[in-house]
């Protein structure tokens, strides 16, 4: 996934967090690139390949299962591989409200209270948020990388959410093969014809055809 796509995708959603919770959009924005890789490592179900849209690296069981994979953990002064549950979600939507809900406990109080984005990063850190010495500034420099305060600003992005979310079902749809080329992608407001919808239904019975 591109970098400029996958911050598309999370920048509404985002946006509405910070609308509703004060949560710097900009923070949940650079913590999903760190996290994922700007969505390129995902956990996925090793056995299916289903994806989790866990951007966030969150363990546990989440409202669509869990998936188990192998990770690297900084702890006691060296890098680890574990292998760890992580929360399985229904969408990118879903899985940062639950990241939300996170922030929100006691334990992050001082980074709802943080006056910009920096600060809110550093008291993350100190809050035991990661286990990386360095989370907060690697937070730090990816704000400034790609200018994610632009998105600290307390609107209800209603169209620019419904836009993204058609563009999320349009790279779903192209990852797993339903759709054949990216430039699909720039067609997703428009009236699909006749011998198109037949084009993506005869895609989807070669690929059931494939797992017989």
């Amino acid at each position: 996934m591109e970098r400029s796509d996958f911050i598309s995708l999370v920048s509404a959603p985002a946006q509405l967090a910070f609308e509703k919770y004060h949560i710097y959009a900009s923070i949940t924005i650079a913590q999903a690139i760190l996290e994922s890789g700007f969505g390129n490592f995902i956990p996925r179900d090793p056995a299916t390949g289903r994806i989790s849209y866990n951007i966030f690296g969150i363990k546990g069981v989440g409202p669509a299962g869990s998936v188990h994979v192998e990770t690297k953990e900084y702890l006691q002064g060296t890098w680890v591989t574990k292998t760890q549950e992580f929360k399985a979600y229904n969408s990118f939507l879903e899985s940062i409200e639950d990241h939300s809900q996170i922030l929100l406990t006691p334990r992050y109080k001082t980074v709802i209270q943080a006056t910009t984005p920096f600060q809110a990063a550093q008291h993350l850190k100190l809050a035991g948020y990661a286990t990386d010495p360095e989370y907060a500034e690697k937070l730090q420099k990816l704000i400034e990388a790609y200018n994610l305060t632009q998105y600290d600003q307390k609107k209800a992005p209603s169209e620019e959410f419904v836009a993204t979310w058609k563009l999320e079902v349009g790279r779903r749809a192209l990852a797993e093969g339903i759709i054949t080329s990216p430039e699909w992608l720039n067609d997703l407001d428009k009236p699909m014809p006749v011998w198109a919808v037949l084009a993506v239904a005869l895609r989807v019975y070669d690929k059931c055809c494939e797992g017989k």
